[in-house]
């Protein structure tokens, strides 16, 4: 049976085992439409299609009078809007994953009962997931749910959907206070993250309500070498 694909989509295939195989590295020129219709035998029209594709998934970076490049494959993250890590994961190339290290309910401390207009010590949801792309550690997530607003919250399964998907499917967002700092990651996050004491890593704290009110509270540590 002869291929079906459309050409365009072979080159885009081609430059990904390139990229994933570290044959091109971040910063490596890529090849130009007319190399790429010299050596797939296509159209300039179609080389531009494939390279139109993978800088639309960020897999190469474009500069204006210099060409393509082999964009960084750091998960990237526009704070314009809140979106779900796998996706973030998924487009950077990556296979997302996760690992459950704590789904229960605890008292509030101080902080989270401040950020959830809670009493000290009041009942809440939470939760403590590491995210993964490729099976490397990208975000350790904290998160505090106010069981008014997620009833249901304990008997996810976090593996299959994240926090934030559950949360947007059952309470859509409306809207969300968030903060971004630097930070240095604790013994233990170390561990659980596989890096080490001295690795520079954001710290993301965010609330988000709903239409009907406070939803969540999470803080988020990313090491930056792998985040952004």
């Amino acid at each position: 049976m002869p291929n079906s694909r459309p050409k365009f989509e072979a080159i885009v295939h081609f430059a990904r085992r390139r990229i994933r195989s570290g044959s091109w590295m971040p910063g490596d020129r890529a090849p130009s439409e007319n190399e790429l219709s010299e050596q797939f035998d296509v159209s300039r029209m179609t080389a531009r299609k494939a390279l139109d594709r993978l800088a639309a998934a960020g897999d190469i970076v474009r500069r204006r009078g210099s060409g393509s490049f082999i964009a960084d494959d750091s998960v990237r993250s526009s704070f314009l809007v809140i979106r779900n890590i796998a996706d973030e994961v998924a487009q950077s190339g990556r296979r997302y994953s996760s690992r459950v290290l704590r789904q229960c309910a605890v008292t509030c401390d101080t902080e989270t009962a401040a950020a959830l207009e809670l009493d000290r010590g009041a009942t809440v949801y939470h939760t403590l997931v590491v995210h993964l792309a490729d099976d490397e550690a990208v975000q350790l997530e904290y998160r505090y749910v106010r069981p008014d607003a997620a009833p249901e919250y304990l008997q996810i399964d976090l593996v299959s959907e994240t926090p934030n998907h559950y949360l947007q499917r059952v309470c859509p967002l409306f809207e969300a206070r968030q903060d971004v700092t630097a930070a240095l990651p604790k013994k233990r996050e170390c561990e659980v993250l596989g890096i080490s004491p001295t690795e520079p890593c954001l710290l993301i704290t965010r609330v988000t309500s709903s239409k009907l009110g406070l939803v969540s509270y999470a803080r988020i540590l990313a090491p930056s070498s792998r985040y952004r």
